[in-house]
């Protein structure tokens, strides 16, 4: 409590008044403002100057109505930047985020939802923590260090707090070894030190595998499933039973494959396909995972917990236990499974003519990688003399990738990075993971499988769960307008995937190609799953739901539930009733799971980037601008690898940035670097514990003007 004999309010005690008196309440006139600070300080005459003061830098305004004064708020998501300061970003707002000095983040921390109290700037918007909402985590994973008064976890990511830990009596631990703490206790002083208590050692800094594994743990990743969960899953069986094909289709006698990557474990999908006289009939068999993971179950539970498989850079942290995914769920070569079949016959110009959806058990007769059939569609080997069946493949894929494309659907060829390790762990390259025909033509048939089952779902007034991807928002649009402008192009209003698609085939093969597909990507809202079908945007479609990967997303395997107790009449209206009533929840909570999923798995190859280029200090690349920034400009090398190139890593002038045109602009030199640019640069610093890679930059598209 502050003295009342002399006292006289600091500048932030003062602001935390105001706010109050001003925040979420009718507003106040300047007189009542000024008389109700003023029966709490009745001794400091210089309320006034100080009220007059936060008017004038614009923190107190007046009301919409303007019936008097009140204050300017936003909730958002705190990102900290390692120099200190930071930006409270809101789906609310976007492009418009609040900056927040250091001084102003009151113990505020990376990723926290706050309130902050806002006033216009030059830039946009200043803010200052007034209300931690809700904290990011309660947990840190970091390093033991010996304390004055004990053990200390630091965490490498220097936007994470430090966290004291009570010693118990029995711990083994060492400095050096990486922890998971839960912390206990969050004081309201921010100069107070937080505490915690030591949940698991991880391993010792630098044991192979532990640098990801801090990673798996930042995010809540775990990779042990509980007791219970691995019970249920051990008195599964490990063959197809005799009594088990009852109600079942017979597929085993016709020719059943899969097609996977050479080191996959869980294969889930199977495809069969058989010429017609006007067309194909396209067969897609997928894992009966629901018949093994009953509703309600511990294997359910923990599956519906998880939401999805994680792929990080060297492991998967499956949503069902290995016993399950790469076991009796497996399509494995020449052993009988249990499955559920969707088979559907496509005209010549790749029409759905017939549709129909059954429980069946199949027998794949060859287990076919990606980089195999590759090569026979090439001309090469062909032992199984399989390259006539894969040539039919390869024309209906090619139908039907050309009806997907004409209907307007967007088609992202991105290049994506691939992380090669040694046994250790440790980044021995980076190379562009290529991508070919046999890779589309299971991307085809998973497609026409998932629009398939979506209708049916939406035909029969099934509570399904569906795969929606909006319209891009306005905002968005508008940014994405003036960065293509920059590089001479346009796009007709309203934007249709049409009209992007369009744009991805002229900036094809261009040097600017990656940065456009890039920036359409980050401009496009992000896919989701909910119970009221609205469309696939991207894909142009309608109808779309994720039906043909049940043992790494739930989605699919809730979908599996609906559909096939539907088609064996067993749903009552019961069911039907507690189906209706967990749909909705269980879209959000599997859409917030996939995005922490992508996060971690991005987060993975980023520490390997990283590790790759620490040896790489004062080496010299070639590169493009992918970004620009007041800060800066990024830069990606041709290995997708992306680093930052600071300001004062820049040559020497007064830099100035356009937002408008995407470009820094030299006031001295009249030097320009934009957009797209193609520039050398040199690595100057790593930071492992920010994933982050700085460049220098050496040369580039200067542009030297004449000054008038």
């Amino acid at each position: 409590m502050a003295k009342r004999n002399g006292y006289r309010p600091t500048s932030d005690k003062l602001s935390e008044e105001i706010f109050a008196l001003l925040y979420n309440r009718e507003p106040l006139s300047e007189d009542q403002l000024i008389n109700r600070l003023m029966r709490r300080h009745p001794k400091d005459k210089s309320l006034f100057r100080t009220f007059r003061q936060y008017r004038q830098e614009g923190w107190v305004v007046r009301s919409p109505k303007g019936d008097g004064m009140t204050v300017a708020t936003r909730e958002g998501q705190l990102r900290i930047n390692p120099r200190g300061f930071g930006f409270v970003v809101s789906p609310d707002f976007p492009g418009a985020d609040v900056f927040v000095p250091e001084r102003w983040l009151f113990g505020a921390r990376h990723d926290d939802t706050v309130l902050v109290w806002t006033r216009p700037s030059r830039e946009g918007f200043d803010g200052r923590v007034m209300n931690i909402v809700k904290r990011a985590t309660d947990s840190v994973v970091g390093v033991l260090e010996r304390h004055r008064v004990g053990w200390q976890v630091v965490p490498r990511d220097s936007r994470r707090p430090t966290v004291e830990i009570a010693v118990a009596a029995h711990a083994r631990w060492h400095a050096g070894d990486v922890a998971r703490v839960k912390i206990t206790e969050w004081p309201l002083d921010p100069k107070r030190p937080i505490r915690g208590e030591v949940q698991e050692i991880l391993g010792s800094l630098g044991d192979p595998g532990v640098d990801v594994s801090i990673i798996a743990a930042e995010h809540q990743l775990s990779e042990k499933f509980p007791d219970e969960v691995i019970a249920e899953a051990q008195a599964l069986p490990d063959k197809v039973l005799p009594e088990q094909w009852q109600d079942r289709v017979d597929l085993t006698n016709i020719r059943v494959v899969t097609i996977d990557g050479s080191d996959a474990k869980d294969l889930d999908d199977a495809i069969s396909l058989e010429r017609l006289a006007k067309g194909y009939r396209i067969g897609v068999h997928i894992a009966d995972v629901s018949f093994y993971v009953p509703e309600g179950s511990q294997l359910d539970l923990e599956a519906r917990r998880r939401g999805t498989s994680v792929y990080l850079v060297d492991r998967v942290i499956p949503m069902l236990p290995e016993r399950l995914s790469n076991g009796i769920a497996s399509l494995n070569p020449r052993v009988p499974r249990l499955t559920v079949s969707a088979v559907m016959d496509v005209d010549a110009q790749g029409n759905v003519v017939a549709a129909k959806f059954f429980r069946s058990v199949i027998k794949t007769q060859h287990r076919l990688t990606y980089d195999g059939v590759n090569e026979i569609l090439a001309g090469g080997p062909d032992p199984d003399r399989l390259g006539p069946w894969l040539k039919e493949l390869d024309e209906i894929h090619a139908v039907l990738r050309r009806k997907r494309i004409v209907r307007g659907a967007v088609d992202f060829d991105l290049p994506e990075a691939k992380v090669v390790l040694d046994d250790a762990g440790h980044p021995i390259d980076i190379v562009i993971r290529q991508r070919g025909t046999a890779e589309s033509i299971i991307e085809e048939l998973m497609l026409l499988a998932n629009e398939a089952v979506a209708h049916q779902l939406i035909t029969a007034e099934l509570p399904g769960l569906y795969r929606i991807h909006d319209e891009p928002s306005l905002d968005k649009m508008v940014q994405f307008r003036e960065m293509i402008g920059v590089l001479g192009y346009r796009l007709p209003d309203p934007v249709t995937p049409k009209s992007l698609q369009g744009l991805i085939d002229r900036v094809k093969g261009l040097p600017e190609e990656r940065v456009v597909n890039s920036a359409l990507l980050r401009s496009m809202r992000q896919a989701r799953y909910a119970p009221n079908n609205t469309g696939h945007f991207g894909l142009a479609a309608p109808e779309y739901a994720h039906f043909t990967s049940p043992i790494r997303r739930y989605p699919d395997l809730w979908v599996h539930r609906v559909l096939t107790q539907h088609l064996e009449h067993r749903v009552i209206p019961e069911t039907l009733d507690r189906w209706r009533a967990l749909v909705g929840p269980l879209g959000e909570d599997t859409s917030a799971r996939e995005r922490d999923a992508m996060e971690a798995e991005r987060d993975s190859v980023s520490l390997k980037e990283a590790e790759y280029m620490v040896n790489k200090v004062g080496e010299q690349y070639a590169a493009v601008i992918s970004g620009v920034t007041n800060f800066g400009v990024f830069v990606e090398l041709p290995n997708l690898i992306e680093g930052l190139v600071r300001l004062e890593d820049l040559p020497q002038d007064y830099w100035s940035y356009d937002s408008i045109h995407y470009r820094l602009h030299g006031e001295r030199t009249g030097r320009e670097y934009r957009l797209g640019n193609p520039v050398t640069v040199e690595v100057v610093r790593v930071d492992l514990g920010m994933r982050r890679i700085d460049f220098r930059l050496i040369e580039g598209d200067p542009r030297p003007k004449r000054r008038r």
